[in-house]
């Protein structure tokens, strides 16, 4: 567990020279921006986590309608029918622009 001591530390040897200036509103401002950066840099790990979790249930779900239906993925309906599958896990925001198309 980190302890006071140590974040005071860091800070004082690392930063203090750089934001030891900042005091009052352009120290809050700072303060939101480097917390912004940070929720930026998250995003792109949770999102990518999200598409990985959202692909692999995509192609569960493939799976799991090609041995029920056991037929072989060559009839028009039945790949319709998985794409479909796929595309409403993966992005259901464009499922109702490919049921227009098809």
């Amino acid at each position: 567990m980190v302890n006071k001591y140590n974040i005071q530390r860091h800070y004082e040897t690392h930063h203090a020279d750089r934001y030891l200036g900042l005091q009052g509103q352009p120290r809050r401002g700072k303060v939101k921006e480097l917390i912004a950066g940070l929720k930026k840099q998250k995003s792109v790990f949770t999102s990518s986590r999200d598409i990985s979790a959202a692909a692999l249930m995509a192609s569960y779900l493939i799976a799991n309608g090609i041995a029920l239906a056991s037929k072989p993925c060559c009839e028009c309906e039945f790949v319709k029918t998985c794409i479909l599958k796929a595309v409403e896990i993966m992005c259901s925001e464009k499922l109702k622009f490919l049921l227009i198309l098809a």
